[in-house]
């Protein structure tokens, strides 16, 4: 049987609102190659779902709109394409629609990095990069649902908060690229009493064991709460 692709039909619900993006990837300095400005401005675009599944880019428009000229955006959809974001069709690139599978993969990758991430904040983290992961705590871990969408917008600084105290830019930027931010806005409407119970108290754990530099405490809570992120999208988005 063919796979349900990841998005809904047109009429399932509104975009998510635009959001400023960043045109570099996160702890790197900024570049002054214009093609890598358009590529990150783009592929955040696409990441937090601005740019919807099956959307035509063209690049006249896009060069335009960020005021470049056509190379520097016809060598991003390059980099886009061998990211696996968008398809070239017919000499025409589209935004690429995630199948089953695919998040799947996504997921369990990002099991392993968050969970290795999670061990080495407790062991790396500088007693300021514990109070701020702590300072989270009321935030991340609310059982009311009038925070739903702020914790979506929030969610993934929190746990960058945590990754980040890895000292590991590299393993940083991998979680970065297996992320796709537009599915925590989408699941923040679909969450259960108990889905959110359950979240908030995996977020209370996760902070409470690399605060308490509880190594492989971390590390398991980490893997469940990327786990469980993955069997909602399963169980709701398809």
């Amino acid at each position: 049987m063919p796979q349900r692709s990841a998005e809904p039909d047109e009429g399932a619900g509104p975009a998510p609102a635009p959001a400023p993006a960043p045109v570099v990837p996160p702890g790197r300095r900024r570049t002054v190659r214009r093609s890598d400005e358009v590529y990150w401005q783009l592929r955040q675009e696409i990441t937090a779902g601005i740019l919807r599944p099956n959307s035509a880019l063209v690049e006249d428009e896009i060069a335009a709109r960020l005021g470049v000229s056509r190379t520097p955006v016809r060598e991003s959809m390059q980099r886009l394409v061998a990211d696996g974001l968008i398809d070239s069709q017919r000499r025409r690139w589209v935004v690429h629609e995630h199948t089953q599978e695919e998040i799947v993969q996504l997921y369990e990758v990002r099991a392993g990095l968050e969970s290795h991430a999670a061990r080495l904040a407790s062991r790396r983290a500088s007693q300021e990069q514990l109070e701020n992961i702590e300072s989270w705590r009321s935030k991340m871990t609310a059982l009311d649902p009038a925070v739903l969408d702020d914790r979506a917008a929030t969610n993934d600084s929190f746990h960058d908060a945590i990754n980040s105290a890895s000292g590991n830019r590299r393993l940083l930027e991998a979680i970065h690229a297996n992320r796709l931010f537009h599915f925590n806005r989408r699941l923040a409407a679909l969450y259960s009493a108990e889905d959110l119970a359950l979240s908030s108290r995996q977020h209370s754990d996760l902070i409470t064991a690399v605060c308490a530099r509880d190594a492989e405490r971390a590390a398991a809570t980490a893997r469940e709460h990327v786990e469980f992120s993955m069997g909602l999208i399963l169980r709701k988005l398809f």
